[in-house]
């Protein structure tokens, strides 16, 4: 019997006599479902604990319970779960039985730029190629030049690591091969493992047998493994017994014993130690982990006070007193320093719960794995189902890459280039890998693991390392920043601005303005750019003359499409000194020759890194810990209106200024959890210090007809064609004709909407009609785009649409145009949808468009909200 729900209250545990002698007990209420009444639950034994952290409104799971009387009661094989939805990476389990408090600065400070975390990365990269048989010295090689940027960056020579890696990895490899028994002694490496049942999730390094391995960088002279690294063993072993594989024993591989020289050090100095793993222990490992759930429910940081922390032997103790100290947090550690003002701790504190809420629905993300079936995660963009497994290739360095036909060309947010989980059908209980896309086509599927798998599905694995980098960007604001920049963020000082006015943009004064304006900012300056208005030019012209006066520039944006148009517009004006910092997969491909290949020589790749005057990256890149060492005279950020307070943060923090261009008229910061991350720093700028803006007035993109809604609607009035040239365009200036379907200007079909909230046939008619109509007229399929609210209604479309016309979502078309443009509204009575949500996405579908714009929709629907009803009055004028 299982039972589940919402805590309503938690008695005061008791000890009782029982035929077994003494037990303790504690009643907790549960409350199964919305209005029903409350049960009660017994926790007995070391279940106990649990309830001591348990508060109203928490929940609570326990499986495997027995009926008593009126509730219900833990037996010997229950299992206790608190706040199941919240799931906890193994990692973080680990370090939370070390210390609380080491969890909690371990998510502020992130992983930094050190030597033994870049090697460690190395000598498991080199573990698992060991383990797919491939020759050591050809590993080690590879993997350290692999890592060769971050080497460099670090004053590391390649012979040097080289050295390092191979003395911890030796005698991993002869230790393998003693383990390898029999051609039937199964190996597998880094296997992905999430928990419904427990709410973990984790990767471990090794599967033995069935059993969990562990490898760890460190030296250990004990008999023993470490007792935390036993908990992350232990996790694992958990989570594969909850997929049939009874695992009773785990091994940690210390591959620095390895290199320990035998005359100077005793004890047992064997790599492997093995443990075993019994009920008691994985019990004590759910205890640890539905603390560290509940404490995250809860409010306040763990003081450290909540484990057996020994602090005087802790390497992270100076650290944590200064946090402590600077935050004014209780600490078993104590404090250093005095605390911000109490207006930045409200802040820090504000920024820290939202981040906490985005990683909470990130968590639900997980949750969709198990609660969803396959058919409605295909429905909900988050998975391709019903593939058929085609072929499966080992490559030359042990990896696999895996085929596998479509059956159709479904709506997905997979991506080619991203980062999935490829299953056998069942991502949860079946197996699965961590798979890279590299060819997603309508009827193929390829992608590449390191073991393989029936390739049956692809899922969107959610990943917490955007929320972890927006942490890490607000400590390092908070805490880190000068005392100016900080006034400036919390309107205690008024931005400063020093020098004379140059003519750099003879025939746009608006452009001009905003490039004067930002090169005269001793703090920063914002440029805000209306749909069409040169942006992208003016952000280049900017970049030049910062370069001209000897600044180093960080260029950065929230895509990498973005990042890309300003590199190409400051490339056409003759600057190629530039590096780009990003993935193959991620940087266009006529920017590939500036990316900065992080394999090499260590010493050649950071001086490249460190001497460019112009480095260019997105924000969520900015984050890493390779970009955290590097610091700029000025960020330029474009796209900051899309931006996350924190994730502008991670970008600026490495400049002494800062340039801001967005439209905060435009499409917001892409969260889940809403609230106070949906605010862009721009836009709080913005407001707080316009004197700090300009305006760019002059569009380039759209007719005077097609304008007009926007600029009235969204500027002002103040947006204008920038010459009576692009105010009078027509759609013969492309040689087409108007005539029957084909229309110049902005024209709207009523189409009655269907029931369906995500797909229209109807309106996928209509659509498809008007593009074939302007085809047949003599038009590019390419200069043609359709804009629809939702994947389902993008892939109806998709399927009648001539290829080479571009049919997306709102957010796939911001920064890009079309000479004609055809927006599918899916609209019903309730107006329901994320066009409908927030007006600054309709603004965005309605200023793609340069010469037609076609609008296609239920018009009594669209006319029940003001605003669609003056676009409809809008569109039917003449």
């Amino acid at each position: 019997m299982n039972i589940r729900g919402v805590v309503t209250d938690v008695d005061t545990p008791a000890s009782v006599d029982t035929q077994h002698g003494g037990r303790d007990v504690v009643t907790v209420r549960v409350r199964p479902d919305p209005g029903a009444e409350p049960v009660p639950v017994s926790l007995w034994g070391k279940w106990t604990e649990t309830a001591t952290y348990l508060d109203a409104g928490m929940e609570l799971a326990v499986h495997d319970a027995t009926e008593d009387g009126a509730g219900y009661a833990t037996a010997a094989s229950s299992w206790v779960v608190v706040e199941p939805e919240f799931v906890v990476d193994v990692t973080d389990i680990r370090s939370f039985v070390q210390c609380p408090r080491l969890y909690y600065l371990n998510k502020l400070s992130g992983l930094p730029l050190k030597y033994p975390v870049t090697k460690g990365t190395i000598v498991h990269e080199v573990f698992g190629d060991l383990l797919r048989g491939r020759d050591l010295e050809a590993s080690v090689a590879q993997r350290v030049d692999e890592a060769g940027l971050e080497l460099g960056l670090l004053g590391r020579s390649r012979a040097e690591v080289e050295a390092d890696v191979r003395d911890n990895a030796s005698a991993i490899e002869g230790w393998l091969q003693q383990g390898r028994l029999t051609d039937e002694d199964e190996w597998r490496s880094e296997y992905t493992l999430v928990s419904e049942r427990f709410g973990i999730k984790g990767r471990c390094d090794a599967i033995r047998r069935g059993m969990p391995v562990e490898l760890k960088t460190g030296k250990n002279t004990n008999r023993e493994p470490r007792f935390h690294d036993k908990v992350q063993a232990a996790c694992y072993a958990l989570m594969l017994d909850e997929h049939g594989v009874p695992a009773d024993t785990g091994t940690l591989l210390y591959t620095k014993n390895a290199a320990v020289d035998r005359s100077e050090a005793s004890g047992d100095l064997s790599p492997a130690k093995e443990f075993s793993i019994g009920r008691g222990f994985l019990e004590f490992v759910v205890r640890e982990r539905n603390h560290l759930a509940a404490l995250e429910a809860s409010d306040g940081p763990p003081t450290g006070y909540e484990a057996d922390a020994k602090c005087d032997y802790c390497f992270e103790q100076d650290t944590c007193m200064v946090v402590s100290g600077r935050l004014d947090q209780e600490s078993k550690a104590g404090r250093i320093g005095d605390p911000v003002p109490a207006e930045e701790r409200a802040y820090f504190d504000e920024l820290y719960d939202a981040i906490e809420a985005e990683r909470g629905a990130i968590h639900d993300e997980y949750r969709k794995l198990w609660e969803q079936s396959p058919d409605e995660r295909a429905a909900d963009d988050r998975a391709v189902v019903g593939l058929s497994p085609a072929e499966q290739t080992e490559l030359p360095d042990g990896r696999w890459r895996l085929t596998a036909t479509r059956p159709g060309s479904a709506a997905s947010k997979i991506r080619e280039g991203d980062r999935v989980l490829a299953s056998d059908g069942d991502p949860v209980a079946g197996r699965a890998e961590m798979a890279r896309v590299e060819r997603l086509d309508a009827d193929r599927v390829e992608v590449t693991t390191d073991e393989p798998v029936s390739l049956c599905r692809l899922d969107v694995y959610p990943s917490e390392l955007s929320v972890d980098r927006m942490l890490t960007a607000l400590h390092d604001a908070v805490l880190k920043s000068d005392q100016r920049r900080t006034d400036l963020l919390f309107d205690r000082a008024s931005p400063r601005f020093e020098g004379g006015d140059h003519d750099l943009i003879p025939n746009n004064d608006a452009q001009n303005a905003a490039v004067n304006r930002a090169l005269n900012a001793e703090d920063f300056a914002l440029v805000h750019g209306p749909p069409g208005t040169g942006k992208t030019y003016t952000i280049a012209t900017l970049v030049q003359a910062f370069v001209a006066r000897g600044d180093r520039v960080l260029v950065s944006a929230f895509t990498n499409r973005a990042v890309d148009n300003a590199l190409d517009a400051l490339r056409q004006q003759g600057h190629e000194d530039i590096v780009r910092v990003g993935t193959e997969t991620g940087v266009r491909a006529d920017m590939q020759d500036l990316r900065l290949d992080r394999s090499g020589d260590p010493g050649e790749r950071a001086a490249a890194l460190r001497s460019a005057p112009v480095v260019a990256a997105t924000t969520a890149t900015c984050g890493s810990r390779i970009l955290r060492e590097l610091e700029f005279d000025v960020v330029l950020v474009d796209e900051a209106s899309q931006l996350t307070e924190p994730d502008t943060l991670a970008a600026i923090n490495r400049g002494a200024r800062f340039v801001l261009v967005g439209d905060h008229e435009q499409l917001p910061p892409v969260v889940r959890s809403g609230g106070r991350l949906s605010k862009s720093l721009f836009e709080r700028l913005h407001e707080t210090y316009p004197e700090a803006s300009v305006m760019l007035d002059q569009q380039y993109r759209m007719s005077q007809r097609i304008q007009a809604f926007s600029s009235r609607e969204f500027y002002d009035g103040q947006l204008r064609p920038a010459s009576s040239e692009v105010a009078g365009q027509r759609l013969t200036d492309v040689g087409v004709d108007p005539g029957g379907a084909v229309h110049g200007g902005v024209t709207f079909y009523d189409v009655p909407g269907t029931d369906d909230a995500h797909v229209d046939p109807a309106e996928a008619d209509r659509v498809a009609d008007v593009v074939t109509a302007y085809v047949d007229a003599g038009l590019d399929p390419g200069e043609i785009g359709v804009i629809a609210p939702f994947r389902a209604q993008v892939a109806e479309i998709g399927r009648r649409t001539p290829a080479g016309v571009a049919v997306d979502t709102v957010d796939r078309f911001q920064g890009s145009s079309k000479e004609v443009i055809v927006v599918s509204f899916v609209a019903r009575g309730t107006l329901e949808g994320p066009i409908f949500e927030d007006h600054r996405r309709v603004n965005v579908a309605l200023s793609r468009a340069k010469k037609s714009l076609v609008l296609v929709g239920d018009e009594r629907a669209l006319r029940s909200e003001p605003l669609y009803d003056r676009m409809i009055d809008w569109a039917d004028m003449e």
